[in-house]
């Protein structure tokens, strides 16, 4: 403690490195002391010397000082206390209608997420529906087409078996007309 009333008595804060200036050109002390754990002590000191200052000053004071200043405490306690009350009511009461709110966007939310999901699972009908009469369609689209061959076939060969009358219709005329000759030489 000597050290440090030293320090404070030549005008500086007193700190492990200022006090052990002062302890080895002043009391003696070996410098050997690390500044780090002598400052350490000197905070400690320090605070507990102006702990003791302040139970004395108390100490000196009347009762009724004393008294008056547990009362003005107790005034100060309670108000502060009735003002973080009153605000922690008022925020309660404001997260508990953000919570009601977003309760609410929540189940608005889900509500959509099930119609659109709904939606989805009706397109996926449909699109089932339309790719089964695609199916189909394709199938007698398949069997027209194999109809249409099977015709053009017939029609050709309808129109072969013309050809085929036509010509013997032609050279039954041919030998019609050559018989009507020979006859008629």
């Amino acid at each position: 403690m000597d050290g440090i009333e030293l320090v404070e008595r030549d005008g500086d804060v007193p700190t492990g490195d200022t006090v052990k200036k002062v302890m080895c050109a002043q009391m003696g002390v070996a410098g050997g002391i690390n500044a780090q754990s002598l400052d350490k002590e000197v905070e400690r000191l320090l605070d507990e010397r102006d702990r003791t200052r302040r139970e004395r000053r108390i100490a000196a004071l009347p009762n009724a000082s004393a008294e008056a200043a547990k009362k003005i405490g107790g005034v100060v306690e309670a108000a502060v206390l009735d003002h973080l009350s009153i605000e922690h009511e008022n925020l309660r009461n404001v997260a508990s209608r953000k919570l009601a709110n977003l309760n609410a966007d929540l189940t608005t939310q889900r509500e959509q997420i099930r119609a659109l999901l709904a939606r989805i699972d009706a397109k996926d009908e449909e699109i089932a529906e339309l790719e089964e009469k695609n199916l189909s369609l394709n199938g007698r689209l398949e069997l027209a087409a194999s109809e249409i061959i099977n015709l053009k076939e017939t029609i050709s060969a309808i129109g072969r078996e013309d050809d085929i009358r036509t010509q013997m219709l032609a050279l039954m005329k041919d030998a019609l007309a050559m018989s009507s000759q020979q006859t008629k030489v």
